[in-house]
């Protein structure tokens, strides 16, 4: 991901790349320092997976409100507005570690209301990619901006949370809210553009506004099945991996370090993943590249389930983390040229309300499994449902749209 290469793709998506490159630097940290402050506060591993559920449950309660906002204001001012208040959000965490005065629920709030900045951010984004680049362009577009989150979020952002909890716990919340307010800089120079909906203000206005995201994905023949698989593989992926810190910490004995490590290596794979995406739905077909990447990961987590080191995980880690990373460009892909651009926020939105809000069902049903018969039988029953969604993702993505490939 050179310079020139996102020059390529025009000064809009530079300015794009290089805010989500600096405000996911920051949300990689925080997302190893999350589950470590948690398992910190108590031992429990219901609690500790109700930080995950609280992280995702905006999604099934802000998130439609939130999708007819992105479509009706203007997506550049969003962002900058949200990301400043998640930016004192998270110092008001940072200085609740120092003074000692964080509890378990008050991480909880931090994470609803995180979340909460997101489903404004991330798909004011993803639709504004559209506008910003050609369509030919944009698997190579999703690709980088997705590599950029990986490296941040996960490569960089695993070990350097994990070291910088290590040395001192309030350290990696102070480095995310910097990044927040950090990001505002590059994210000025998105270009201006006007809301892409122009209907009168109103509660039954705001109601249909909201009601149309979910009606586009319900009728349409591509969309709406291959939405249905991805709820059964986030079901899946969340049973298993919201208890990653505790089998890595707790069952196998490792450091925070090794945690970190972990997501480290696994984002590795993702990074080259997300690059290659592009090229690898070109060659084997977007149906076969997407129904092939979840099966992999399902298999992935059952193997987790055996390991009997930590050095054994992080190798699965980062063996699964190609499939992973190939996987989200294309399906952001599949989206963006599927979906009127008016309409992308709120589909974008609809789709994220079932699969991020699936995460809660699965953190705490992990979580309950975790206790009642071991950790090691979440990852199982997390990888066999992804492997029913590969099968799901593979009747939903049909030839009857000449896209697919």
């Amino acid at each position: 991901m050179t310079r020139s290469s996102n020059a390529s793709l025009g000064p809009g998506f530079r300015a794009l790349f290089h805010g989500t490159l600096v405000s996911n630097t920051g949300d990689g940290i925080r997302l190893a320092a999350f589950p470590l402050l948690a398992a910190q506060l108590t031992s429990s591993p219901l609690a500790i997976a109700s930080v995950t559920a609280a992280q995702y449950l905006p999604w099934v309660t802000f998130a439609p409100v939130g999708g007819v906002l992105v479509d009706r204001w203007d997506r550049r001012r969003i962002v900058l507005v949200t990301q400043a208040v998640r930016g004192l959000v998270m110092a008001a965490l940072a200085v609740l570690v120092v003074t000692d005065a964080v509890a378990i629920w008050q991480l909880c709030i931090v994470a609803f209301l995180i979340t909460a900045g997101e489903i404004l951010v991330d798909p004011a984004l993803v639709a504004l990619v559209p506008t910003l680049v050609a369509d030919e362009h944009l698997e190579t577009a999703n690709g980088r901006i997705a590599g950029a989150e990986i490296v941040t979020n996960d490569f960089a952002g695993g070990p350097v949370g994990a070291a910088a909890f290590a040395w001192s716990a309030w350290l990696p919340f102070l480095v995310d809210s910097v990044s927040y307010l950090g990001s505002v800089v590059p994210f000025r120079r998105l270009p201006r553009q006007l809301p892409t909906t122009t209907d009168p203000a109103g509660a039954a206005s705001f109601r249909r506004d909201a009601r149309a995201g979910f009606d586009f994905l319900r009728t349409h023949p591509v969309l709406g099945p291959f939405t249905v698989s991805q709820i059964v593989d986030y079901l899946g992926m969340s049973a298993g991996l919201s208890l990653l810190v505790v089998l890595v910490t707790q069952d196998l004995a490792g450091s925070a370090f090794a945690f970190g490590v972990v997501l480290g290596l696994g984002a590795i794979g993702a990074v080259g993943g997300s690059l290659a995406g592009g090229r690898v739905a070109n060659r084997l077909g977007r149906r076969t590249t997407l129904a092939g990447a979840v099966a992999l990961q399902g298999l992935a987590l059952g193997a987790m389930a055996v390991t009997t080191a930590v050095w054994q995980l992080a190798a699965i880690s980062l063996l699964a983390g190609f499939p992973a990373g190939v996987q989200r460009p294309v399906a952001r892909g599949l989206q963006q040229r599927l979906t009127p651009n008016q309409l992308l926020g709120r589909v974008n939105i609809a789709a994220r309300v079932f699969t991020r809000g699936v995460i809660i069902i699965g953190a705490l049903a992990s979580g309950a499994v975790a206790a009642a018969v071991g950790v090691r039988w979440a990852f199982v029953v997390g990888g066999a449902i992804q492997v029913v969604a590969a099968f799901l993702t593979w009747r939903a993505l049909t030839d009857r749209e000449p896209s697919l490939g």
